[in-house]
């Protein structure tokens, strides 16, 4: 057992030696493993809260729904950075043309 509590993986040593195993192409093993890891990180978190006697159930749904809203916030703003440069790139201004061109000659 790992000290998570977790069954320890039998084939490690084989792992080592033989490398991954044939049934797969490497690309299916790794995206596999990846998918098995990611379960494993998000188990761990919830133990975490469900172990921790200072916490409720109430306290953690609600701390997942504030990570899944620091998400959403978070691409929304990479979402709006996007679609602002695109809109310079394909010649947006704040201001006419003609007139930003004037505002610039003056200042000189």
């Amino acid at each position: 057992m790992t000290i998570e509590g977790r069954p320890k993986f039998q084939g490690a040593d084989q792992y080592w030696i033989e490398g991954p195993p044939k049934f797969q192409g490497a690309d299916e093993y790794w995206k596999a493993e990846y998918a098995r890891q990611r379960k494993d990180r998000m188990q761990d978190a919830i133990e975490d809260y469900l172990n921790d006697d200072k916490v409720d159930a109430r306290q953690a749904y609600e701390e997942m729904l504030s990570c899944i809203d620091d998400v959403i916030n978070y691409h929304k703003k990479q979402y709006d950075k996007a679609v602002q440069l695109k809109e310079y790139l394909l010649g947006y201004r704040d201001c006419d043309l003609l007139a930003c061109a004037d505002s610039f000659a003056t200042a000189e």
